[in-house]
């Protein structure tokens, strides 16, 4: 394989993730290439370049972009590495899109929410397809051509991107893209992929369905009192859930997971404890990131699909499989699906329910511990 500095990183999906991440890595002078499938989006790349601002600085540079019709273009130049950042409903066919267009030691790495390597690999194969979680980076697209990022960096101490083999070993290509990555925030190489994968998805899932099914922001579901009740609620189920399968789970939000159960079955220093961690979470944030939908929050109030079948709906499939209850989950993923269906509006009203059945059952695991 090349040098690092010669490698050839096409990005598929340049929308914030993948525009945000790309950008730093062209400004530092890597080969990249963005793929996207908003002709505005590409236009404005093109002519006046890509722009990003918030918590990092706010420049405008140049970087290749093409439409999803001109990919052939690729064949001229093989790809090393191919990043996957779109929405997690869009992966199968992005890894198809890219497949043929990889050099001989080329891979496919997940830049994406929710647990997308498995698509991946059923379509280049397993040993072609690399994680990456981000954990968290916080960033949303403005407009055309402009991305930017609303959350603080993490640096060493907090690395955002977590880059991992799907067996759990530590090998060169995950060592170079780590490298590369700490061109735009701290990165690390785990062992662990899919506990981070999980950790990374319980984090999103005791957020996005709320932020969906009410179209509240950011800063009004945490700090409101019945909502982080049911935030707690939604994340003991994922880990009840990850558990359930083997995972050997990350901490959520740097809090260990015991810590989150014990919340939410009520014992009320550990609710202290995980409420304390979603402030500071929220605190890592600018203005406009509390005041943000997330999103899938965003998703939703623009009335576009979201992903609420990979995050919420995913958990409380897993949950299925093991017959396992998760009813925030199941509950969320089920008020957001009617919401996209136009049969519901968004509203607190729509997680009443669900905030009462939190409370019932806290009361209940309380009662058992006495």
């Amino acid at each position: 394989m090349p040098d690092i500095d010669k490698l050839h990183t096409v990005i598929i999906g340049a929308g914030a993730v993948g525009g945000y991440v790309g950008a730093h890595l062209a400004r530092a002078n890597f080969d990249i290439t963005f793929v996207d499938a908003w002709p505005e989006h590409v236009e404005q790349i093109r002519g006046k370049g890509v722009r990003v601002s918030g918590t990092q600085g706010d420049y405008t540079l140049p970087v290749k972009a093409l439409h999803l019709a001109e990919v052939q273009q690729l064949v001229k130049t093989p790809v090393d590495i191919a990043i996957i950042a779109t929405k997690s409903f869009d992966t199968a066919w992005s890894a198809r899109l890219i497949r043929d267009y990889l050099a001989p030691d080329g891979f496919v790495v997940s830049m994406q929410n929710s647990i997308n390597e498995y698509r991946i690999a059923a379509v280049v194969g397993w040993s072609r397809t690399v994680g990456c979680v981000l954990n968290t980076i916080g960033v949303s697209t403005v407009g055309p051509g402009h991305l930017t990022r609303h959350r603080t960096p993490g640096g060493d101490e907090h690395p955002v991107f977590r880059i991992g083999e799907v067996h759990g070993r530590v090998t060169p290509r995950a060592q170079r893209l780590a490298a590369m990555l700490r061109h735009v925030d701290g990165s690390m190489v785990t062992a662990n992929l899919w506990g981070e994968r999980w950790s990374k998805l319980a984090t999103n899932a005791m957020q996005m369905g709320i932020l969906g099914a009410t179209g509240l922001c950011n800063e009004e579901i945490i700090g409101d009192a019945p909502t982080r009740r049911l935030i707690i609620g939604a994340a003991a189920e994922s880990v009840q859930v990850a558990r359930a399968h083997g995972f050997d789970m990350e901490p959520i939000v740097y809090e260990e997971l015991d810590c989150w159960l014990r919340a939410a079955q009520g014992d009320a220093a550990s609710v202290q404890t995980v409420e304390a961690a979603l402030f500071k979470y929220l605190a890592r944030q600018t203005e406009s990131g509390r005041k943000g939908h997330g999103s899938l929050g965003r998703d939703i109030l623009a009335g576009r699909r979201s992903e609420i079948d990979a995050v919420n709906g995913m958990i409380a499939d897993k949950a299925d499989e093991l017959g396992i209850a998760a009813p925030i989950h199941r509950g969320l993923t089920t008020i957001v699906r009617r919401i996209e269906r136009g049969e519901l509006t968004p509203g607190k009203a729509n997680i009443l329910g669900l905030i009462e059945g939190t409370a019932r059952k806290k009361k209940e695991d309380s009662a058992c511990l006495i």
